[in-house]
């Protein structure tokens, strides 16, 4: 029989860690305007920056966004599409995204803050 558990499953060539981008990306712009660096800005122009946020959180496990802010910078300028914001302004919506991933799943216990049906 070929029964290899990872056989059939979902490709994350991303390797996002576990974080599905489509659910952030929803959560992100659900939550944008009730952010306090959201406000004269759409989600559309912080997009990249909470993108970049969560595809470079699993690069660094159990790092503090203040540990590993150069590198996530490095990664939203090479990444960014022209019409990006700078990063001095979008720093705080990585940051955030640091902040949520890092209360919800921990680098070594990636079950930690997920709750199944209740």
């Amino acid at each position: 029989m070929d029964h290899c558990p990872t056989a059939g499953g979902k490709s994350d060539q991303g390797d996002s860690g576990g974080v599905d981008p489509e659910k952030e990306a929803a959560y992100w712009r659900e939550q944008h305007a009730k952010q306090p660096y959201a406000k004269n800005y759409s989600y559309e122009e912080f997009e990249h920056a909470y993108r970049t946020g969560y595809d470079t959180f699993f690069k660094y496990p159990g790092k503090t966004f203040d540990e590993v802010e150069e590198s996530v910078a490095a990664d939203y300028e090479e990444a960014k599409p022209g019409s990006a914001l700078p990063w001095d302004t979008v720093r705080p919506a990585a940051s955030a995204v640091f902040d949520r991933l890092g209360g919800v799943i921990g680098p070594r216990d990636s079950d930690r803050g997920i709750r199944g049906s209740i």
